[in-house]
């Protein structure tokens, strides 16, 4: 492979991470939608269930980054291994993790946590170190 070409591999794989990343607030955004129906007052959801909110964002974080990078491994942007069990465990594990941690650090959460962010960098990772762990 010449320089060319990995150069390429690293760019189509930057954007792709960089789509994960919107993808999980397109996601939320859409499930909060969906979410406003039933009555639940949006402002103070993280307050009275905290930890309701903590599996609703991972789940929603995890659903952005996975089927964006299950679509990128359909289409052949990435020449990687399926492992899709894998990639969405790995994804849901960097998705709960810093948000758990956040929830006994900042109590109540609240818009604009560093851990949010933390949390779907963590997704993005967890998608690829997912794709490592176990053999053939």
């Amino acid at each position: 492979m010449n320089t060319t070409q990995k150069t390429k591999r690293f760019f189509i794989w930057l954007g792709l991470a960089f789509l994960q990343l919107v993808m999980t607030q397109v996601v939320t955004f859409l499930v909060s939608l969906l979410v406003i129906p039933f009555g639940l007052d949006m402002e103070k959801f993280p307050e009275t269930h905290p930890l309701l909110f903590v599996i609703i964002l991972g789940i929603t974080f995890t659903a952005g980054v996975f089927l964006t990078g299950w679509l990128a491994l359909q289409l052949r942007w990435l020449k990687m291994e399926p492992r899709l069990p894998a990639r969405l465990v790995g994804s849901f594990v960097g998705a709960i993790l810093p948000l758990v941690i956040a929830l006994f650090l900042y109590h109540p959460l609240e818009s604009g946590n560093p851990f949010f962010f933390i949390s779907m960098l963590m997704t993005v990772a967890g998608f690829y170190v997912g794709g490592w762990i176990g053999g053939r």
